[in-house]
């Protein structure tokens, strides 16, 4: 994606209610949106968050005059989990004790809107951070298929880790296998949009270790990438470049959308 329409995407997407138009506009699959509003909010909430937690008491204050939780959320832009979290703590409950069973929760409202606020709250619920691991685990599902297809032999990452090897890749080749002019030898498989922010961060954690201990590699960014992201002389793939391979890449570009 080039990064003008990057931009626009970017600033077009508020909440979940624009990716259905964002994606009709831009004719791009409905999770490429939601990938990028995904980001865009994790990058809000780091932002702001500092600033929106110090003003717990007030939340507690508005709650208790009758505000929802999802309400007091929206008026400070911030996930409702993360704000049913802040008002909770302020009320002596802690995150643990409620998260593993909301229905022990101590007032009926109080029961209520906590799971009002993490049915709305796309990001940062625990149903949220339960979908983005199942489209991690599609995405590894359908490189294995794909390899498989094709005749390559491979290591998982599991098969790794049992070995002793630190810094592991989704797939390690056990024969180098060519694509565009270029043999790699391992593949990381990313369930997100590749922009530079996340890119360079991944770079730094873990594909340079990859490349020094292995060599050549390719990284699959299912949800796409920005065109002018540095690779390093790796290899760089979104899910166009698996079309026709797999009719699981429909169910991940449409996966966890809608609950």
């Amino acid at each position: 994606m080039d990064i003008n329409t990057y931009e626009e995407i970017y600033s077009s997407l508020q909440g979940v209610d624009d990716i259905d138009r964002v994606s009709e506009k831009f004719s791009q699959p409905v999770g490429v949106i939601y990938s990028i509003l995904n980001q865009k909010t994790v990058t809000n909430v780091k932002k702001n968050f500092s600033r929106v937690q110090e003003r717990s008491g007030r939340h507690v204050a508005m709650w208790q005059k009758g505000t929802t939780i999802v309400q007091i959320a929206r008026k400070n832009k911030i996930p409702a989990t993360l704000m049913a979290t802040m008002i909770l703590a302020e009320l002596g409950i802690p995150k643990k004790s409620f998260m593993k069973n909301i229905d022990e929760l101590p007032d009926m409202r109080l029961k209520k809107e906590v799971k009002e606020a993490m049915l709305s709250d796309h990001f940062f619920s625990p149903q949220a951070h339960e979908v983005h691991m199942v489209k991690g685990k599609m995405g590894e599902s359908i490189l294995e298929q794909w390899l498989q297809s094709k005749g390559i032999s491979f290591r998982t990452e599991n098969d790794l880790r049992e070995m002793g090897v630190a810094k592991t890749p989704d797939f390690l080749l056990e024969e180098p296998l060519e694509i565009n002019g270029k043999k790699i030898k391992w593949i990381e498989s990313k369930a997100l949009f590749g922009d530079e922010k996340e890119h360079h961060y991944y770079m730094k954690k873990q594909f340079t270790d990859y490349e020094g201990n292995f060599g050549t590699g390719m990284v699959v960014y299912w949800y796409g990438f920005l065109d002018d992201i540095k690779m390093d002389g790796h290899l760089v793939k979104d899910y166009t470049f698996f079309i026709g391979q797999s009719v699981t890449i429909d169910e991940l570009l449409n996966h966890g959308l809608q609950w």
